[in-house]
């Protein structure tokens, strides 16, 4: 039996390893949770709001964060928390909304005029060209108010601003795929048209889409609430984020938390968009 003299000591654990294992399961995991905290968000809101984000109380106006009202009240004493948490349903809603119709038109915009012969594609591309000539929010706001305030028309209106730029990485991404060998035996073997892009085509363009989606689910938001703030989405007494700043920009030095954390609510949604549109990148290797 040996023993170890005073000066020695056994060395200590290396616990590197499995905290850069820790750090990876981490890294993998959380953007698919931020994703299920917003899902259930917007499509559960009750289950962490417990008031009414309707429910009038004028006697407690503009009544500071306690733990009755978590953010406080507003003007007509409702819950600014419950606003702030009902109002992601329409704000983180709506914007996907948008993103998916948009990427949805685009990509199909963009195979007809890949696919299409060189008319066809000179046309759609300088309709495309059209509507990228323009700054896209100045021609939402010109569209929503041709067309009147409401949610419905700002996800019209943003949509038909949105979708060009599909259109155009859809036809890039079905030149460079028309040209490889797959897709040439495939055409070789008289592969109609619309099968040729939804079974060879699209499951690779969808690869290439996903961060880009996900990237503008936080533009389409930043939009979105912009436009409400100007009046020209949602409409009182509806709890959409935009709405709620706007209806607290009167209020700003009398009562801070009204306008500041329906920004909070607004700022972790953009950050969280950002966040997995990155993680989707890093994995796919799509350009933005």
């Amino acid at each position: 039996m040996t023993t170890l003299a005073p000066s020695e000591e056994l060395p200590a654990p290396n616990r590197l390893p499995v905290a850069t294992s820790t750090a990876r399961m981490i890294g993998r995991f959380w953007p698919a949770a931020l994703v299920a905290i917003w899902l259930v968000l917007i499509i559960f809101p009750q289950v962490l709001a417990r008031k009414s984000p309707y429910a009038l109380n004028p006697l407690a106006a503009l009544v500071p964060p306690s733990g009755q009202h978590w953010f406080g009240t507003d003007a007509a004493g409702r819950d600014v928390f419950a606003r702030c948490v009902y109002g992601i349903r329409y704000s983180v809603g709506i914007s996907v909304a948008i993103v998916l119709c948009a990427a949805v038109i685009g990509s199909v915009v963009g195979a007809l005029a890949g696919l299409g012969n060189r008319i066809l594609d000179n046309l759609v591309m300088r309709t495309t060209d059209v509507f990228l000539a323009f700054p896209y929010l100045i021609l939402a706001i010109a569209i929503a108010a041709a067309e009147g305030p409401g949610l419905t028309t700002v996800l019209i209106a943003l949509t038909a601003v949105w979708w060009p730029s599909y259109a155009r990485v859809a036809r890039g991404q079905i030149l460079v795929l028309r040209e490889l060998p797959f897709i040439e035996g495939a055409r070789a073997v008289n592969t109609p048209r619309r099968w040729l892009f939804l079974r060879h085509m699209l499951p690779h363009l969808a690869s290439q889409l996903y961060a880009r989606i996900a990237m503008d689910i936080g533009y389409a938001i930043l939009a979105l609430t912009g436009l409400s703030f100007l009046g020209l989405g949602a409409q009182p007494p509806t709890p959409e984020l935009g709405s709620l700043i706007a209806d607290a920009r009167n209020y700003t030095l009398q009562a801070w938390w009204y306008a500041t954390l329906p920004g909070v609510f607004i700022l972790a949604s953009v950050l969280s968009a950002i966040v997995i549109g990155n993680r989707l990148e890093r994995r796919t290797g799509s350009p933005r």
